[in-house]
């Protein structure tokens, strides 16, 4: 391996954009640049077609591209938040929702992850339902639904329906229906 090819191996992205922007800007030669910063011209060439391919890309937006409505930062706290969404709101089930972010935006994440994730807002969205005023509600739609063959208990204001009680049983008789009945309010 020469001396320039690892000069040229060692730079940092940052410092590779610098050449780019030089070699657009200074009226020195590639050969004066190259024997300067100790990188073969070569090495140049393929830089400055980088940063013109970059540019191109960035000027150059295809026609359908430009109906974008706006860009969004993919953080891991905006994953956790359309994990939520999925689930709470589009009632989508936890592989569905392992479906979503892998097809949709290539991000790998595991059942028992987004099993966490609901797991870890819980406890605070308890004490939420716990503070919530139930005294309004003249009319409830009590109903059974079922979850892996056990029953949930459902209860819903017919006027807002908000959903004032949902709560796995083991049974569904009239004792079991009084204990959850008594303890949402």
């Amino acid at each position: 391996m020469s001396q320039n090819s690892s000069v040229a191996a060692n730079l940092k992205p940052e410092q590779r954009k610098k050449l780019f922007i030089e070699m657009q800007s200074s009226a020195q030669t590639k050969t004066a640049i190259a024997k300067r910063e100790g990188v073969s011209r070569k090495f140049l060439y393929q830089q400055q077609q980088k940063g013109n391919e970059a540019l191109e890309k960035g000027f150059n937006q295809p026609k359908e591209e430009s109906d974008i409505l706006y860009w969004i930062p993919v953080t891991k706290n905006w994953i956790f938040q359309v994990i939520l969404a999925l689930i709470f709101i589009c009632h989508s089930s936890y592989r569905g929702v392992v479906e979503f972010l892998r097809d949709l935006f290539d991000y790998p994440i595991s059942v028992a992850t987004v099993h966490n994730r609901v797991k870890s807002v819980v406890s605070e969205a308890q004490k939420i339902n716990k503070s919530q005023d139930l005294s309004g509600i003249k009319v409830g739609l009590k109903d059974e639904i079922f979850q892996s063959r056990l029953p949930v208990l459902a209860g819903v204001d017919a006027f807002s329906t908000y959903c004032y009680l949902l709560a796995g049983a083991d049974h569904r008789d009239e004792d079991t229906w009084g204990y959850h009945l008594d303890r949402s309010q």
